[in-house]
């Protein structure tokens, strides 16, 4: 049997921990050269031998140029590819060569099989960075029991619940490429993570970049020659920037030498140099930490953090320390080293269960000492984390004028997460299906956020008059990782979805719902209006001289009608409103159904009376198509026609047509009044009623469509 280890896959270096089984400390695995990190450096070799870690980045240095870095800073982004030695390679194929090779020595150091392992990723990793580092673990062959945040790792290898003390722990983790903050609340045996923030694309590089630029200026100021054009050259600036921000963490001065076209420069920065042109980017990290202060709940200050836990090798910076002191007034809390931490939190996670209680059994005798490093007896032996980002759906607005951000799992929420929103659709007899795009981020505005995904959920049955009730679930899981799952309410039935990627073009979502109704409508000109119409023919007794007019007028609606693209339901309504005819694209099922249009008028099948029918728009289409079109005779006017002519203005905003056709004792202002479409709508008789439905199925086939 094997071990478990906690890996920390970081931007710059990477660190295996694990359980020392006789005193129960997390300890590092070192690499072969004896280094307790490893450089995240992979180099493929001719012929397709790959290097990492020191090997690699000494290739790098020497200017190979099949050589990959920084990957981590493209988890999840589908545009990246990195073509080395002739094979293209994504992010997470790096990170899986990475992986494998940190999972290899470890083996080869500590003589033991790795079994699995808890990977770590930035708090502020979104969900395509935390599926594409599962990813590349699932590459590297290997098992992963979950991903832990790396603040919330550095609170378990602090060991701060240790004394049974309440404390606020701030968590300021700068790392090589990425920063991430995060107030902890530790209590007793519990650690309850309060609120994340950070950047993915702020690190200990940019600080190196600011350096490498400053060198470059100078260099241009003394001998008018720019070092940026050369690729190689700055590949070799990067090292020497690099070397000179690790001494300033010791010196106050860095000696800094450029030989290049026969010149050579020789500078000395000093500190108050380096951070005053560095400084814009610790501003950043303030930012951050004041952004996460003001979203909590309540909002807190530096006065109420009782330490804060520095994490990350950039954190060796003294302008990082200089600034923690001045906003909290006490120094850093120390205790483990800052590159160690991820790694050895990792590693006490990866040996513990659900609940917090250690899962491996300590030789006999053991007497963890404090001093030897963090404890697993010592760690956090229960953790709650929260959702570093609000998880929502692409909705539309009640009254169809925007898009929206409905957010289901709102940022921080206790993880894990789960959450159900109701949806209402209309579904045709053939079956419908529903897309959601997943939102991470709270701006109401769907595109000021990450649309991190397209779910589509297919062969959702036709139910009842074809309105159904989707419950759409979205779940987090403790590794951060969305799922996204729909239940049709009537049936209890789970519907199939797939995955589809998002479009590149995502631009209708800045625009209404009705706009888009209209482009629809106009790009399907070309071929046919499609869509439903419904006819609403009255069947109070006043129209006993005008039914058979009727039944003919419809008839001849649907026969101009190509029902492949114009579905057509039939409505009846006068004390009560029923629907005959669901809109159906059978041509027989439509005609069976106009022909028992007298007999179900003889019978009374819908009372006495007229009564205003026009409450059913509200529900009655299905997603088919764009145009919705109510067509509706009547001979008098109803009871309710006020609600009448309310529900038509609330249809209207819906993007539904109405025309009103009236016969006998209507009244036309009434008509006008309940009608979208004024030239279509009229007062006629028996005798040119065929005539007006035919004017307007001419119309509706046209493809010109229908003018408000």
């Amino acid at each position: 049997m094997g071990i478990a280890v906690g890996i920390d896959l970081g931007t710059t270096y990477s660190a295996v921990g694990r359980i020392d089984p006789t005193t129960g400390h997390a300890v590092i695995i070192r690499n072969p050269e004896g280094e307790a990190v490893t450089p995240s450096v992979v180099a493929v070799m001719p012929g397709g031998k790959t290097l990492i870690g020191a090997e690699a980045k000494e290739q790098q240095e020497l200017g190979y140029t099949e050589t990959a870095a920084f990957f981590k800073r493209s988890m999840g982004q589908k545009d990246f590819s990195l073509t080395l030695c002739g094979s293209q390679y994504s992010a997470s194929d790096l990170a899986g060569i990475l992986l494998r090779g940190l999972v290899q020595q470890a083996q080869e150091v500590s003589g033991e099989t790795v079994d699995a392992a808890v990977v770590t990723v930035p708090a502020y990793f979104k969900n395509s960075e935390r599926e594409a580092t599962l990813e590349a673990a699932s590459k590297a062959g290997l098992k992963v029991l979950g991903l832990l945040n790396e603040p919330t790792a550095a609170v378990f290898a602090y060991g701060l619940n240790a004394d049974g003390a309440s404390r606020k722990v701030l968590v300021y983790d700068l790392g090589g490429g990425t920063f991430d903050v995060t107030m902890a609340q530790v209590d007793g045996e519990e650690i309850r993570v309060l609120g994340s923030d950070g950047s993915h694309m702020l690190g200990g590089k940019d600080w190196d970049d600011a350096l490498v630029r400053w060198i470059t200026d100078q260099f241009s100021d003394e001998f008018d020659v720019d070092l940026s054009d050369d690729s190689e050259q700055m590949g070799q600036l990067a090292v020497v920037a690099e070397k000179a921000k690790k001494r300033l963490s010791r010196a106050n001065s860095a000696p800094i030498r450029v030989s290049y076209q026969g010149h050579t420069g020789k500078y000395e920065l000093t500190r108050d140099e380096f951070d005053d042109i560095t400084s814009f980017m610790l501003q950043e990290t303030s930012d951050i930490v004041d952004r996460l202060f003001a979203s909590m709940d309540p909002p807190v200050s530096w006065q109420d953090v009782d330490g804060a836990i520095l994490v990350g090798g950039s954190t060796r910076m003294k302008q990082v320390h200089d600034y923690i002191e001045r906003m909290s007034g006490k120094p850093p809390l120390g205790g483990v080293n800052v590159d160690e931490a991820v790694a050895l939190g990792a590693a006490i996670r990866a040996n513990q269960n659900a609940s917090g209680a250690p899962t491996m059994l300590l030789g006999s005798g053991s007497s963890p000492s404090p001093s030897d490093g963090p404890s697993m007896l010592l760690g956090g032996r229960k953790v709650t984390d929260v959702t570093s980002h609000s998880l929502g759906m692409i909705a539309e607005s009640s009254d169809r004028s925007r898009y929206v951000n409905d957010i289901l799992i709102p940022k921080n929420s206790p993880i894990p997460a789960r959450q159900t929103q109701r949806r209402e659709l209309r579904v045709p007899t053939s079956g419908g299906e529903l897309e959601v795009y997943l939102l991470q981020g709270q701006e109401p505005a769907p595109l000021d956020n990450e649309v991190a995904g397209k779910y589509v959920f297919t062969d959702i049955p036709y139910v009842g008059d074809g309105r159904t009730l989707i419950d759409v679930t979205y779940s987090y899981d403790e590794n951060g990782v969305i799922a996204i799952s729909a239940v049709q309410t009537e049936t209890d039935t789970s519907l199939p979805m797939h995955r589809e990627p998002v479009p590149e073009d995502m631009s209708w979502a800045t625009r209404s719902p009705l706009e888009n109704d209209l482009i629809e409508k106009k790009a399907n000109n070309g071929v046919a209006n499609r869509g439903e119409v419904y006819i609403f023919i009255d069947m109070s007794l006043s129209m006993f001289s005008g039914i058979y007019s009727a039944i003919a007028a419809a008839q001849q609606f649907v026969y101009q009608l190509n029902l492949e693209y114009m579905h057509v339901g039939i409505i009846g309504f006068a004390k009560q409103t029923k629907i005959f005819q669901v809109a159906s694209s059978n041509n027989s099922e439509i005609d069976d159904c106009i022909s028992k249009l007298h007999d179900l008028f003889e019978n009374k099948a819908c009372g006495l009376g007229s009564y205003n029918p026009l409450g059913l728009l509200r529900t009655l289409y299905s997603d088919y198509g764009t145009n919705k079109i109510a067509l509706i005779l009547t001979d008098g006017e109803w009871v309710g026609s006020h609600h009448a002519i309310l529900d038509a203005h609330s249809a209207w905003r819906r993007g539904i047509d109405t025309i009103g056709i009236g016969m006998g004792d209507a009244n036309e202002s009434f008509l006008k009044r309940i009608s979208s479409v004024q030239d279509l709508s009229e007062l006629t008789d028996a005798s040119h009623l065929v005539e007006s439905f035919s004017k307007i199925a001419r119309v509706i086939s046209s493809g010109d469509g229908l003018v408000r």
